[in-house]
């Protein structure tokens, strides 16, 4: 079987980073397998194996574009910007409650929490405290994906 070239390669390489993280933000962790993600990109499974040993590596990969989506959904200008723009992020927004609920499995809660809290302007106090009431205003309203 011919070699596949180095263009084809990154772009397979690609798609299959696209296809996880469609994945997740539509359908949640859960779905987030080897043999789902070759069926949405229309590879073998041996094939995202190759370019992913390990589901770290790809976890890796999705951190970055999850971050952003985090971020893009929120308003830092103040605690109450903040907590306002999260419920309506959860409201509103299945995609950020997908990453919400599945962070954990790729961003580490304690960085995330730290990271969100410094982008909050105004009191630092009052930052901590509008994340911890926005988590728990997550943690009441995402359904459970087991109930």
């Amino acid at each position: 079987m011919p070699r596949v070239s180095q263009a084809v390669a990154k772009k397979t390489h690609q798609n299959i980073i696209d296809a996880s993280f469609k994945i997740l933000l539509l359908e949640g962790y859960e779905h987030l397998t080897y043999t789902h993600i070759a069926e949405k990109t229309g590879v073998s499974r041996s094939c995202v194996n190759g370019h992913f040993k390990k589901k770290e590596e790809l976890l890796d990969e999705l951190k970055p574009k999850a971050v952003e989506h985090i971020i893009q959904a929120l308003e830092f200008s103040s605690p109450e910007a903040f907590y306002l723009s999260w419920v309506n992020a959860v409201n509103e927004n299945r995609m950020f409650r997908n990453l919400i609920q599945n962070g954990g499995k790729i961003i580490c809660r304690a960085e995330g929490q730290m990271s969100l809290t410094n982008r909050i302007s105004g009191d630092s106090k009052k930052a901590e405290k509008a994340l911890y009431m926005a988590i728990g205003y997550a943690v009441v309203h995402i359904s459970c994906p087991i109930c």
